[in-house]
C-alpha cells in the first residue's frame, strides 16, 4: 500500500476513534441508567412486598394455615410479577443498545461513503491541488497531485506530520508561503494567482484558494488550500489582451492602441510631434496576381523595414489594410523626413516574387498645442496620397513587367505567344483601320491578354498531356484574375475587359461570361482570333503544329460560331491577304 494511502487511512482511522469513543461512551451511560432503573424497580417492588403483603395477609387472615397458603401464593405472584416486570426492562434495553449499535454501523458505512466521494473527488483531476495543515504547518491531509508536485518542484517526498516549511526549498518561497498560511491560520478566507516552480514551470500558474479550519467549538485548528491550474486561461487572457492591441500578421499595434495612445502623447511636453503615413504600393495586384500569401508576406517585410528604421520609442502601427502609421513624439518635421529615408533604405534589398517592396509616405508635424492632432493626421494622409499618385503609374508598370516576367519564367513559351498575340492584334486593327491610339492598347492587351496564367500552378500550364476536367476548371479561371490584376493597375478599361472576355464565343458558349455576338467586347473578338491562330500555329506539347492555311480554314469553319465572322475575314484577307471564299 502506498504512503499515501496509508496516510489517509490513519487520518480517517484516528476519526472513527474519536467518533465512535464518544458513541460508545454514550451507550455505556444509556447501558448503566437502564441497569439501574431495572434495580431500582426490583428494589421498590420488592421492599413494598416484604413490608406491606405480610402485614396485609395478618390483618386478613387470622388462621396460620391460611397465612402459610397465602404466603406462598404471595411469593409466586412476586416472582412472576418482577420476572415480568425485569424482562421488559432487560428487553427495552437490550433493544435500544441493539438499535444504538446498528445506528453506529450505519453512521459508519455513511462516514466511508463520504470519505469515499471525497477521496474520489480529490484525486480526479489532475489540475487539482489540495492539501491542509494544523496550527505547526504540518501536514493532515494531501492529494496525489499535490504530493507529486512538491517532488518535482522541491525534490522531497511529503507525508503526514512533515512541516511544510522544512519541504520549501528556499527562503523567498519559504517566507511567502508563510505570509498566506499565516493569514489562514487567522481565520480569513481568500484568493489569490501565484507562478509555481522554477524555470522548468515558469509559465505555470496557479489560483489558490485558502480557508482556515475551524472546530465545533469556534477554534483554528489548521488550514486547507485549493489549487487550480489555470495556466491555458491565463494564457488565452494575455494572448487576448495581445491581440485586441496588437495587428495579428504584422505584430504592429493597431489602430485601436494608436488611437488611445494618441490622447496620452498629445500633451505640450512631447512637441513637436510628427505624423507618417505610408501605404504600401501594389498590394491588390500582389493579392490577384500571387495570392493572399503573398500580399501578406508584403506587408510583414513592409512591417519589418519600418521596425528596423524607428527607434524603440517611436509608435508605428497598421492604420489599415494596406497603410501604416508612424507617431513620433519630440521629432520635427526634418527628422521625420530622415526616418522616412531611413524606411526606404531598408526596402531597397526586400522583395517578393521579384517585385519590390516600395511604400508612398506623407509626414506632418504639430508644432504648437493649439494645433488639433487629428488635423495632422489628415495632412500627413493627404500628403501620402499626392506622393501616391505621383508615383504610382511607374510602380504599376513595374509591377506588370515582374508578373510578366514572372510568368515567362514559370512557362518560357508564353513570352514569344504573347508578343505575336499582340503583333497579331495590332495587325488586325490597322486592318479594320481602328484609330492609332486604340491601336496601341490592342497590342497592350493583346501582350497582357494571359496575365491571369500567373495564377495558375506551373505544373498544370507545362502538362504535356491532355488536362483534366479539375484542370481544365482551374485555367479558365485566367482571364479573370488577369482582369482583377489590369483593372487595378490601368486606367484603361478596355484592356481589362478585353482579357476578361478573350475566351468569350461568338454563339454564347464560351468563359468566364457566356457572351454573345456584339455583346463581346471588340478588342477581345480580335484577340481571341489571334490567340487562336497562335496557339494553332505553334508548337505546343499536346497537338501537332498546323500551316497558315490548315489554321485559315479552322477560323473559316468556325466564323459565327467561336469566332466574329467580320473580323475573321478581314483577318484572312487583309492581314494574310487569302481570298476568304477560296477556303473552304
Amino acid at each position: 500500500m502506498s504512503e499515501r494511502n496509508s496516510s489517509h487511512r490513519g487520518e480517517r482511522q484516528k476519526y472513527f476513534n474519536v467518533y465512535f469513543k464518544k458513541l460508545f461512551n454514550e451507550t455505556e451511560f444509556n447501558a448503566k441508567g437502564q441497569a439501574l432503573k431495572i434495580i431500582h424497580a426490583y428494589l421498590s417492588v420488592g421492599c413494598l412486598w416484604v413490608l406491606l403483603s405480610d402485614e396485609f395477609v395478618g390483618y386478613v387472615f387470622m388462621h396460620r394455615s391460611s397465612i402459610l397458603l397465602i404466603s406462598i401464593v404471595k411469593g409466586l405472584i412476586f416472582v412472576i410479577f418482577t420476572s415480568v416486570l425485569g424482562y421488559w426492562l432487560v428487553y427495552n434495553a437490550l433493544k435500544k443498545a441493539i438499535d444504538s449499535k446498528d445506528r453506529m454501523k450505519m453512521a459508519n458505512d455513511e462516514l466511508e461513503k463520504s470519505n469515499m466521494l471525497f477521496k474520489a473527488i480529490l484525486e480526479s483531476s489532475p489540475e487539482v491541488i489540495v492539501f491542509a495543515l494544523d496550527n505547526e504547518y504540518c501536514y493532515t491531509a494531501f492529494n496525489q497531485r499535490h504530493k507529486d508536485t512538491m517532488l518535482q518542484i522541491w525534490g522531497k517526498e511529503i507525508s503526514t506530520g512533515m512541516n511544510i516549511l522544512d519541504v520549501i526549498g528556499t527562503d523567498e518561497d519559504r517566507y511567502k508561503a508563510q505570509e498566506n498560511f499565516d493569514r489562514a491560520l487567522t481565520g480569513k478566507s481568500f484568493s489569490l494567482v501565484e507562478e509555481y516552480g522554477d524555470e522548468t514551470l515558469s509559465r505555470l500558474y496557479w489560483q489558490n484558494y485558502y480557508s482556515p479550519i475551524i472546530s465545533d467549538d469556534g477554534k483554528i485548528v489548521g488550514m486547507t488550500c485549493f489549487v487550480l491550474n489555470i495556466t491555458a486561461l491565463k494564457i488565452a487572457k494575455e494572448e487576448n489582451e495581445y491581440l485586441s492591441y496588437h495587428d495579428k500578421l504584422t505584430g504592429l499595434y493597431n489602430r485601436k492602441f494608436y488611437v488611445e495612445t494618441l490622447k496620452q502623447t498629445d500633451v505640450p511636453r512631447n512637441l513637436p510631434i510628427s505624423i507618417i503615413m505610408g501605404d504600401v504600393n501594389g498590394l491588390k495586384l500582389v493579392n490577384d496576381a500571387f495570392g493572399q500569401q503573398m500580399g501578406d508576406e508584403l506587408l510583414k517585410l513592409s512591417a519589418a523595414a519600418i521596425i528596423n528604421a524607428c527607434d524603440s520609442d517611436d509608435i508605428i502601427a497598421r492604420w489599415g489594410g494596406d497603410e501604416f502609421i508612424i507617431l513620433l513624439p519630440k521629432t520635427s518635421a526634418k527628422e521625420a523626413e530622415a526616418v522616412v529615408s531611413r524606411i526606404k533604405e531598408q526596402c531597397a534589398d526586400k522583395q517578393v516574387n521579384a517585385i519590390h517592396v516600395e511604400l508612398s509616405f506623407g509626414c506632418a508635424t504639430k508644432e504648437n498645442a493649439d494645433e488639433e492632432l487629428g488635423d495632422i493626421i489628415k495632412n500627413a494622409e493627404d500628403s501620402m496620397f499626392k506622393h501616391k499618385m505621383v508615383e504610382s503609374k511607374s510602380i504599376r508598370s513595374h509591377i506588370i513587367k515582374t508578373i510578366m516576367n514572372t510568368l515567362h519564367e514559370k512557362n518560357p513559351r508564353e513570352e514569344a505567344h504573347s508578343k505575336r498575340v499582340g503583333e497579331i492584334s495590332r495587325k488586325i486593327g490597322m486592318a479594320m483601320c481602328i484609330p492609332d491610339i486604340d491601336v496601341r492598347t490592342l497590342n497592350l492587351a493583346g501582350f497582357l491578354h494571359d496575365i491571369g496564367k500567373i495564377g495558375i500552378e506551373e505544373g498544370i500550364l507545362n502538362k504535356p498531356g491532355v488536362l483534366t476536367v479539375p484542370e481544365l476548371d482551374l485555367i479558365k479561371q485566367h482571364p479573370e484574375i488577369g482582369y482583377r490584376i489590369i483593372k487595378s493597375s490601368y486606367g484603361i478599361s478596355e484592356i481589362a475587359v478585353a482579357i476578361l472576355a478573350h475566351h468569350e464565343r461568338w454563339d454564347g458558349t464560351g468563359y468566364p461570361n457566356g457572351l454573345k455576338g456584339e455583346e463581346i467586347p471588340k478588342f477581345a473578338r480580335i484577340i481571341a482570333i489571334a490567340d487562336s491562330y497562335d496557339a494553332m500555329t505553334s508548337e505546343r506539347p499536346y497537338q501537332i503544329v498546323m500551316t497558315t492555311e490548315e489554321a485559315i480554314r479552322i477560323i473559316k469553319k468556325n466564323a459565327g460560331i467561336q469566332f466574329d465572322p467580320i473580323i475573321a475575314e478581314i483577318f484572312v484577307e487583309q492581314v494574310f491577304n487569302c481570298k476568304w471564299d477560296s477556303y473552304s
